[in-house]
């Protein structure tokens, strides 16, 4: 019996202390706390999405047998405020746990000006107030053609490439008319899609057709928008013009030379005197034919190779008129400016600029910026002597030209094309040089001259001739607003250049024999046709013995300097190239892409280590990726940084053990050629300031 109270006793105790237990965590039971931070969200003209956070601060009682509850809370938007949007919208939040919740506006639904509104959000542990404020700014809505510019002439019956760009809110379709007069000529497209999503650009290929009438009343091309006739865009003075109906070579030199390289260099220039330009990729081969010794050549054993602008090198000296004449005319500076760094930003990686510049009498016109390829660091140098105050009555263009002429290397170099351009209304009063100086000089060193001749020019006649007897252009600019559109004129005639070259098979004691080459483009065969007399003695070489040199600009800036290792002629069967650089100094090696005149674009480059690198073609098993026999361009790129010398000599090493069929690199320079038949070469960097 006494057993059994016991057990009764027990019992009853432990069921007491289960339900005091249970009392006490009743009791224990803590209340969550909502607590929101910020309480207001500002988000300013510009912000979509800002965060607020969101946290149970309920605590415990005691250690022990108490707990807080889950805060369950819940977001509220207004429905008269639908350019707010919240994700989640509810959820559940722990003791002491933070919840980070975006808060998402849509900018398009704002009213114009302060837009205010308030997020409830209600819970279990008290309900907040988050205040919203977003400032409502009105969008324009803007069209802005890209090309053609203003003045640009348009062929009958070539295709022409019209582009466009749009604020996110227009519509994705337009209309686009040609007109005269303001009257419709042509409705060139009809609700057009041209994108599919808000931020990419417009484009429509459009070919100009009879019955357009050339050299009447100038066009105008009008993109509007279909959805709201009220915004659109138009691009004036458009010139429409005949097929190209005569093909003129001018600035014709040569650059013949070993081993056994055949080379013309030449402007193409058609009726109007404006540069003819032709994509190679869609040149059709049959229409480039050599003969020598009045016998053509076997284009399978020697294929000619036509160059563009971008395949070879270029240099650009601009002459900058700061003078008063300038200022006074609204936007002058800004827009002379504008257009030089348009033909910078068109230029290729490979190409140099320098920039020269004239202001007043009492001070000799400045090279602001020496020859370089760094086309930022020559927008930079632009950008810092603009700011001063350095303009001046006085005009001492002759003297700017004549200075930046000097640049220039003295020797003629058949495989540089060189190009000065500058403006000037042709008012020269503080000078020592006269324009016949320019043109000698100019002459001399193979210097090309482009004038734009700008608002009520003075003696016209003399800045033409500059231009024509240097092989250059000349284009008129009225004012200043045209004077873009002339500007980009001189850029594409800058663009007009090419060579010609390929591989003779004429030997030492075949003596001189006679060259020709003729080129036919658009059923248009260019006059005169490419001739010359060579001596094949002083041409001769080893056609398995490439060449290579090394070009760098002068001028290095944030001590660092760009090294383009050129290739003038590649022998047979080569995919491969391996060389060491022998420097402290960080540098990269890099490709250069085919439209700047790289041959070994797509290539691979592989770091061996010790300085070794090597570059080779997709697949050297492969014949069809090797590099075209007689080919010239860009290997690669060497970047060096980290240069603090004024003088640097970097050693280079080319391995020729990796050719096995007799085919070896090298140098003009026999002596740099070691004991293992590798090219040695110091390359040298020196800074020059201007």
């Amino acid at each position: 019996m006494k057993r059994k109270s016991s057990g009764k006793i027990i019992f009853s105790s432990i069921c007491g202390i289960i339900i005091l237990v249970a009392i006490l965590i009743y009791l224990g039971r803590v209340k969550p706390i909502l607590e929101i931070v910020p309480t207001e969200l500002d988000f300013g003209d510009k912000e979509t999405k800002m965060p607020f956070t969101l946290k149970n601060k309920g605590e415990k009682k005691w250690a022990y047998l108490s707990f807080v509850k889950t805060l369950q809370y819940e977001i509220d938007i207004p429905k008269d405020n639908d350019w707010i949007s919240v994700s989640p919208k509810s959820g559940l939040c722990g003791k002491q746990e933070e919840k980070n919740i975006p808060i998402v506006i849509n900018r398009d639904k704002l009213a114009v000006g302060i837009n205010r509104a308030e997020i409830n959000v209600k819970s279990n542990g008290g309900n907040k107030t988050i205040g919203i404020v977003a400032e409502g700014v009105k969008e324009e809505k803007i069209i802005k053609i890209i090309s053609p510019y203003a003045g640009a002439s348009l062929a009958i019956d070539e295709d022409i490439t019209i582009r466009w760009s749009a604020t996110p809110n227009i519509s994705n379709h337009a209309d686009i008319l040609l007109l005269r007069n303001d009257s419709i000529v042509e409705n060139i497209a009809s609700s057009y899609n041209y994108r599919n999503d808000a931020t990419s650009n417009g484009e429509f290929k459009w070919t100009p057709k009879s019955p357009l009438r050339p050299g009447e009343e100038p066009y105008t091309i009008r993109i509007i928008d279909s959805l709201n006739k009220d915004v659109f865009a138009e691009v004036a003075s458009l010139k429409i013009t005949s097929p190209l109906t005569k093909l003129h070579l001018k600035n014709i030199t040569t650059a013949h030379q070993k081993p056994s390289t055949l080379q013309f260099v030449f402007s193409l220039r058609d009726q109007n005197n404006r540069a003819v330009l032709i994509d190679p990729s869609k040149f059709n081969w049959k229409n480039l034919k050599i003969w020598e010794n009045n016998e053509e050549i076997d284009y399978m054993e020697s294929r000619p190779f036509l160059y563009t602008q971008d395949d070879f090198q270029l240099q650009v000296m601009l002459v900058l008129d700061f003078s008063a004449s300038i200022k006074a005319q609204r936007n002058g500076i800004d827009t002379m400016l504008a257009g030089v760094k348009s033909l910078i930003d068109r230029l290729k990686e490979t190409h140099q600029i320098g920039i020269a510049e004239f202001h007043r009498s009492d001070e000799a016109p400045l090279i602001i910026q020496p020859f370089t390829t760094n086309k930022q660091t020559a927008k930079d140098a632009i950008d810092t002597f603009a700011k001063k105050s350095i303009y001046s009555d006085f005009s001492i263009c002759w003297d700017a030209v004549y200075n930046g002429l000097k640049e220039f290397p003295s020797a003629p170099d058949p495989k540089t094309f060189r190009a000065l351009v500058f403006l000037s209304d042709g008012f020269d009063n503080s000078s020592v040089r006269q324009p016949d100086d320019l043109i000698s000089l100019a002459n001399k060193r193979d210097v090309h001259i482009y004038v734009i001749g700008l608002g009520d020019v003075r003696h016209q006649g003399i800045l033409e001739n500059i231009s024509v007897k240097t092989g250059g252009t000349y284009v008129h600019a009225e004012d200043m607003n045209v004077f873009l559109e002339r500007f980009k004129q001189i850029i594409e005639d800058l663009g007009g250049q090419y060579k010609i070259s390929y591989i003779t098979p004429k030997k030492p004691e075949d003596g001189i024999f006679t060259v020709k080459s003729e080129l036919t483009y658009k059923g248009i065969t260019g006059v005169p046709p490419l001739e010359d007399k060579v001596d094949a003695s002083l041409v001769f070489g080893k056609t398995n013995q490439g060449v290579i040199v090394f070009e760098t600009s002068p001028f290095i800036k944030g001590e660092r300097a760009e090294i383009f290792m050129w290739c003038d002629h590649v022998p047979r069967y080569i995919n491969t190239f391996r060389f060491h650089l022998k420097t402290e100094k960080p540098y990269k090696i890099s490709l250069v892409p085919a439209s700047n005149g790289g041959i070994c674009d797509g290539w691979n480059v592989t770091n061996k280590g010790n300085s070794w690198y090597q570059m080779s073609s997709p697949d050297p098993k492969d014949l069809s990726h090797d590099l075209e026999f007689g080919r010239s361009g860009i290997i690669c790129k060497i970047t060096i940084d980290n240069i603090k010398e004024e003088h640097l000599e970097i050693p280079f090493l080319l391995d020729n053990s990796v050719y096995k069929l007799g085919q070896t690199f090298y140098g003009r320079d026999a002596s740099e050629i070691d004991t293992n038949k590798n090219w040695n070469k110091i390359l040298i960097i020196s800074k020059k300031q201007g």
